[in-house]
């Protein structure tokens, strides 16, 4: 744990000390608005840096476990830090200047740096809940600690989540801050990158939560196979504890409804992000 602790500081100080370097070289920094989009340039480097650390703890831990194989957990993480690194370049190929946004460009670069952490965390959330075997017949502490690992997994996929989210809603208000400093980009702009960021921690978060969903299904299915209702008196109350079993696993909520609380800042970050838009 000590030495995680100093990766945090590590993570913390090396992105924090980038972050701070794009925001002094801005040609902007005689202006009023600079010093705000400064700070949420350097917080956004600082919570990457934090998110970082929260992801290889959150890497450790379910390691310690069971493996976690490269190709299931890294490898698409990798992918999709690549499919963004492509847009962006995309992006700066065919602007108007190219090569004007590059400040914006290591911002999400430095971001998505430090959360890739994070997604290969989730990634990780996904191969542990896919990949244990669930317990058959009758064995009630198989069982017992089966629904105690799916609950502790579903917090972690939210917690990593919640991370990316507030890496997401930084990262679009400092590029709405930087919309409004240049004045030469499309305050459009801001919107679309905001949904593209949600979608990119989507794509982490619904394989994952797919995993989960499966497996507690299952382990459902199993725990009340065990007895059958004798007559609708029981039958009513099996329903009513299945119910229940499934609301503390969380097999109630749909997928949305699984983002939209695992992702608390979509609806924030709609709000904050339409100021920006012409009025």
């Amino acid at each position: 744990m000590r030495t995680l602790g100093w990766w945090t500081g590590i993570f913390v100080t090396i992105l924090g000390a980038a972050g701070f370097a794009v925001a002094v070289s801005s040609k902007h920094r005689s202006e009023a608005l600079w010093p705000v989009w400064a700070t949420l340039a350097v917080g956004l480097c600082i919570a990457a840096g934090l998110v970082a650390a929260h992801g290889l703890r959150s890497w450790h831990d379910l390691s310690r476990e069971q493996p976690l194989p490269w190709r299931t957990t890294v490898l698409p993480t990798a992918a999709m830090g690549i499919g963004v690194l492509l847009v962006l370049a995309a992006g700066e190929l065919f602007a108007e200047h190219p090569g004007s946004g590059w400040r914006g460009d290591v911002l999400v670069v430095l971001a998505l740096t430090g959360g890739s952490f994070a997604g290969a965390a989730m990634f990780g959330v996904r191969t542990a809940a896919a990949t244990r075997a669930v317990p058959s017949g009758e064995d009630i502490v198989g069982f017992e600690a089966d629904i105690l690992q799916l609950i502790a997994l579903r917090r972690l996929l939210q917690r990593l989540s919640s991370g990316l989210g507030s890496l997401v809603a930084l990262s679009t208000l400092a590029l709405g801050a930087g919309v409004l400093l240049s004045k030469n980009l499309p305050r459009e702009l801001v919107v679309t990158f905001g949904a593209g960021g949600s979608a990119l921690v989507g794509l982490f978060y619904a394989p994952a939560a797919a995993a989960i969903r499966g497996r507690g299904e299952r382990l459902a299915n199993l725990i009340f196979a065990i007895t059958k209702p004798d007559d609708v008196a029981e039958l009513i109350d099996q329903i009513e504890r299945r119910s229940k079993l499934e609301q503390l696993m969380g097999l109630d909520r749909t997928l949305l409804g699984d983002l939209q609380s695992a992702i608390p800042i979509l609806g924030p970050l709609i709000a904050a992000a339409a100021i920006f838009l012409p009025k």
